[in-house]
């Protein structure tokens, strides 16, 4: 079947054709000739897209598609497969993506509610108050959490290039400042820091030290990780600071090596929660006491036994410190 040129095939019958049948299109792979003249073109039901990280759309793997190849010697393309069933169910016309489209005026309420602290949802309501019902809104929830999320990465690159600017500019004028990060397709994704007092208090008070992943910040939900000491005052002292975007082994693992490249030595013991992620990447960066299944046993139950009293508790401490050979970081 002869259809025309890429024009007329990616213009204008699909998107006719999705919008009567009831499901969203989008343009998949192709591929080209020596030439760079494209020899197959794949138009694909959204429903079949992979959902990616941080995203709202789902797939359910629909396969059907329709793919156009060119015609040899002509500018002409010509159906080369159509697979004509969904596995889904088909949806109004006015559900579909092109009948939710925004306008201007639209957008423009979605990003003053966010700057003024109202959420997606809370603003869908409003605006389909102010309009007289959601018949009047023909954009979903889901539209307007996607524009935001959309609306809070721009400005969660510009405020992230500019911590990244602050950071090196004390990098560069403060004596003995560390400071790392790492990007993931152009999103920052983990930075560490340590400043000289706190390079200070490490090398005197490094032995023990604990890290909490507990606390995530509100804008932009990276999680704030503290790396903590004790004095000889007992007070906690921070040693080092790092943002994660995620709670991976992977963004652990770098954390952990450049706290370690900073530092340039070792504790002789780590304490922290029970999150599996950070037990695996401290187990892959580090042969020491923490990864001491015994040592780890042995401390948690005397730790954690709530009847033990002090007396009895300072003898078994001593005799744990002893044993291991930690003695001097007590």
């Amino acid at each position: 079947m002869l259809v025309g040129s890429l024009w007329y095939i990616f213009a204008s019958p699909n998107s006719e054709y999705a919008e009567i049948g009831g499901f969203d299109v989008r343009l998949s792979t192709q591929s080209r000739f020596d030439n760079k003249i494209i020899k197959k073109k794949r138009v694909i039901c959204t429903s079949g897209v992979r959902r990616k990280r941080n995203s709202n759309s789902r797939a359910i793997g629909c396969q059907a598609k329709i793919i156009f190849e060119s015609v040899y010697g002509s500018p002409d393309y010509k159906v080369f497969q159509f697979d004509e069933l969904h596995n889904h169910p088909l949806e109004k016309t006015s559900d579909l993506k092109k009948a939710r489209q925004m306008s201007y005026s639209e957008k423009e309420f979605i990003v003053r509610a966010s700057t003024s602290k109202i959420g997606p949802t809370m603003a869908h309501k409003l605006r389909a108050s102010l309009r007289g019902g959601y018949e009047f809104v023909k954009p979903k929830v889901v539209d307007y959490k996607n524009l935001t999320r959309d609306i809070n990465r721009v400005i969660g690159y510009k405020d992230a290039q500019m911590i990244v600017n602050t950071m090196n500019y004390r990098r560069a004028h403060y004596p003995n400042y560390s400071f790392k990060f790492n990007c993931q397709d152009d999103v920052l994704d983990c930075m560490f820091w340590a400043d000289e007092m706190e390079k200070a208090y490490y090398a005197k008070f490094g032995d023990v030290i604990s890290f909490d992943a507990t606390f995530r910040t509100n804008k932009y939900r990276m999680v704030f990780v503290p790396f903590t000491a004790i004095d000889h005052h007992k007070k906690s002292v921070t040693v080092g600071s790092g943002l994660l975007s995620n709670e991976s082994i992977e963004s652990y693992s770098w954390l952990l090596k450049e706290f370690l490249k900073t530092h340039g030595k070792e504790p002789t013991l780590v304490l922290t929660d029970q999150d599996a992620a950070i037990k695996q990447a401290i187990e892959n960066i580090s042969d020491d006491l923490f990864t001491n299944t015994d040592f780890r046993k042995r401390f948690s139950k005397l730790v954690w036994d709530i009847n033990m009293k002090p007396d009895v508790f300072e003898v078994k401490w001593g005799l744990l410190m002893k044993e291991f050979n930690l003695e001097d970081t007590r």
